[in-house]
């Protein structure tokens, strides 16, 4: 969706202010360098002190292209859109999307979930399982440097020690 475009020693701070991810296939070209705009995409061109208003400019524009995910329930086939989507987990060998208190079977994997709705408030929080943040009521720490989310469908997913840190940066803990 977005592509960084600034000087080297400032990507770091910029992406973290920005909290964005590049995408290979991009709408979105955000620069502090004026030349840097590409012809064929959308560019927003910004100062570094301007950096939070981006950010919310940013979330508008993620929040307002949902990603539809298509689910295989008793009823069939439907399109969810993926801010309705509590967390994915893998149950019998099967990607399962967990909503209130419905579940449906995705037909992709987790890790192509995890790349399409990256930049959408998903996290990969095990090797099983991919959690909507938004979607978290409470943190808990658990033992051995875990953490438990309870979600707010009153479902418990577990933190794993691999993707702890990862997840705390995101959150900024």
């Amino acid at each position: 969706m977005f592509k960084l475009k600034v000087p080297k020693e400032d990507r770091a701070r910029i992406r973290n202010k920005l909290k964005i991810i590049d995408s290979k296939k991009y709408q979105y070209v955000i620069t502090t360098d004026k030349d840097a705009v590409e012809s064929d995409k959308i560019n927003i061109v910004f100062s570094e002190d301007q950096a939070e208003k981006v950010n919310r400019m940013l979330d508008s524009i993620v929040k307002g292209e949902d990603v539809f995910i298509s689910v295989e329930g008793e009823e069939g086939i439907k399109n969810i859109e993926s801010r309705r989507i509590h967390y994915f987990i893998i149950e019998n060998e099967e990607v399962v999307a967990i909503l209130m208190k419905e579940k449906f079977i995705v037909k992709m994997k987790l890790y192509e979930l995890e790349e399409m709705l990256g930049n959408k408030y998903f996290i990969r929080v095990s090797k099983y399982a991919l959690v909507n943040i938004n979607k978290i009521d409470y943190i808990k720490p658990a033992f051995n440097s875990k953490l438990l989310l309870l979600m707010k469908n009153g479902d418990r997913v577990e933190v794993n020690r691999r993707y702890y840190k990862a997840f705390k940066n995101t959150l900024n803990l």
